[in-house]
């Protein structure tokens, strides 16, 4: 019983160490700062606050931190990393 269990946790790690933590939180941060941008691509200049600025610029220092380590990649090695994010 215990060599099955053993077997079992050693095949979920394998499956899982696919799977990079820091390019999955690049991706999520990717896709807030897309959405927040979004929010203010049809708003008059002179109607987005001094807060959302920041905010546009916390989030954009926040994915070039993250994302930098990936900028260099291939695409399909991206799209392997991405599809293990799911």
């Amino acid at each position: 019983m215990k060599k099955v269990l053993f077997a079992s946790t050693l095949i979920l790690f394998a499956c899982n160490s696919n799977k990079d933590e820091r390019f999955c939180e690049c991706l999520k941060v990717g896709d807030e700062l897309n959405t927040e941008a979004a929010k203010y691509g049809s708003i008059a200049l002179d109607k987005i606050t001094d807060e959302d600025v920041a905010k546009l610029k916390k989030l954009t220092t926040q994915k070039d931190s993250i994302c930098e380590p990936f900028e260099v990649m291939g695409g399909e090695e991206l799209l392997k990393k991405k599809e293990a994010c799911k």
